[in-house]
């Protein structure tokens, strides 16, 4: 099973909003560098910051207990960059809080089986594009078994053909079964159960 991690959505009161630039490297697969993440963020809600956290699209963190959890899970497969989260005292539930980029990317999307349409931006080649047609929470996305090399954390990759690339975005973060099983119990609650077959 591939698990997608998703936290569990907030209500917000103010968010990270919209980071552009840092959004569109991690639509295209960019890995990211200190300067690209923000040092600081407001944010502010009506609820304790969980250990694995989303302020908006793209932004997402996870607290000093989440960073261990990922490091002991993922050894090497998640870069960690400090925030400041400027929340108020009664938010803060943790130490530190880190906006992390995941590193491994595999390639599990069943492109054959999944519907697909044409992109308007073509491949640097000038090969034909194609993204999937839908979300990639929609069940028509079917993913391929994982297989003994699948990294336990992973972005997806670009799928290359001689006539076609298959462009997804690599903002999505995919776990193995057994790493999210591993998460969900240490974090119960925080995360959306959410798998593909």
């Amino acid at each position: 099973m591939v698990y997608l991690l998703e936290p569990v959505p907030r209500r917000w009161m103010r968010t990270a909003g919209v980071l552009g630039d840092l959004l569109r490297k991690q639509i295209d697969g960019i890995a990211l560098q200190p300067g690209d993440v923000p040092a600081e963020k407001k944010l502010e809600g009506r609820f304790e910051l969980p250990d694995f956290g989303s302020a908006g699209d793209g932004f997402r963190f996870v607290s000093d207990r989440g960073r261990a959890a990922l490091e002991e899970l993922t050894p090497g497969c998640v870069a960690f960059f400090p925030i400041s989260l400027k929340v108020p005292t009664r938010m803060r539930s943790a130490e530190a809080y880190f906006f992390f980029d995941v590193l491994p990317r595999a390639q599990l999307i069943d492109w054959d089986s999944s519907p697909t349409g044409p992109r308007l931006v073509r491949a640097a080649d000038g090969r034909e594009s194609r993204a999937l047609g839908s979300m990639i929470t929609d069940p028509s996305v079917k993913f391929k078994a994982e297989r003994p090399e699948t990294p336990p954390i992973w972005r997806e990759a670009d799928l290359d053909r001689p006539t076609v690339n298959f462009f997804v975005s690599k903002k999505h973060v995919f776990l193995r079964d057994e790493t999210w099983e591993a998460l969900n119990a240490r974090f119960p609650g925080q995360l959306v159960a959410r798998k593909f077959a």
